[in-house]
């Protein structure tokens, strides 16, 4: 596998959407199917529009590549019958060869149908064993859904220990949901300072209700000194996941800051406009 192939298995932490979209770009003008569909499929997660489309123009040439025996091809295409509810039969066994063949997004995808019984029977013992493979080989995400089921009892009994080791294996590798899920324990037992850390972490990556957590806590010092730029770039932020639940804080807190204070929240989250209008005429 070429450098534009691997770069897409690790999540792209802090990268912007913009940024996501032309890695696809670049990598479907090269040729590179598979690293265009990875790229968008990463987009996609951060909420980008328009990007269902361009992973459909690319399934003509994966299922040439399919056809051909390409075992990653077979895990994108099958990302994508996934992803569009459509024959989960078929995609279940694409992504069983593409386990097979050692791909780890084939093992960390065949392992999320057979917990769901998503085109194939549910066998979740099976599921902890190919989410358990795939996260030695590197995969957040599928280290992230193994904690998941260790904390519910999904495939066997609960264990905390597996479940917090496993959170951290996921968090350490920058998965948003690890994150905000790493920062939640740590909140609980009071390292306020550790949680904001993790809960800006998973902001970074667009987690909307880490954004608000994080947000909160630089509003009112909690784990920190008050900073209410970062509060409200934090606040302003969600818009981009299309949340507005964060826009009314910044609203209350903006009578409090200078000018400049908002004009740099708003260059921060990326959000000027929204943050202009915060700024009451002199």
């Amino acid at each position: 596998m070429g450098e534009s192939v691997l770069d897409w298995h690790l999540f792209p932490a802090g990268v912007s959407v913009a940024e996501l979209i032309r890695r696809a770009e670049d990598a479907d003008a090269r040729g590179d199917l598979v690293g265009a569909g990875n790229w968008y499929f990463h987009a996609k997660r951060r909420g980008a529009a328009g990007v269902r489309d361009r992973i459909a123009a690319l399934v003509p040439g994966l299922e040439s590549a399919v056809a051909q025996g390409d075992v990653d091809a077979k895990a994108l295409l099958a990302a994508i019958l996934l992803d569009r509810k459509g024959d989960l039969s078929r995609a279940a066994r694409l992504f069983g060869e593409a386990a097979d063949a050692g791909v780890v997004e084939g093992m960390r995808e065949l392992a999320f149908m057979l917990t769901n019984g998503l085109g194939v029977g549910r066998d979740p013992a099976r599921a902890n064993a190919l989410f358990r493979a795939a996260a030695d080989a590197g995969d957040g995400y599928a280290a992230f859904n193994l904690s998941v089921n260790y904390h519910q009892g999904v495939g066997g009994p609960r264990n905390f220990r597996d479940f917090s080791r496993w959170l951290q294996v996921a968090a350490d590798l920058r998965i948003p949901e690890a994150c905000a899920v790493l920062g939640d324990q740590l909140a609980r037992k009071g390292e306020d300072q550790e949680s904001l850390g993790w809960y800006v972490k998973a902001a970074e990556s667009g987690h909307a209700p880490a954004m608000f957590a994080a947000a909160r806590r630089y509003r009112d010092g909690v784990g920190c000194e008050a900073d209410p730029v970062q509060a409200v770039r934090w606040f302003l932020a969600m818009l981009d996941r299309g949340n507005g639940d964060g826009i009314h804080e910044a609203i209350r807190l903006a009578p409090s800051m200078t000018s400049d204070q908002i004009r740099q929240a708003g260059r921060l989250s990326g959000r000027e406009s929204e943050a202009e209008s915060l700024i009451r005429p002199s």
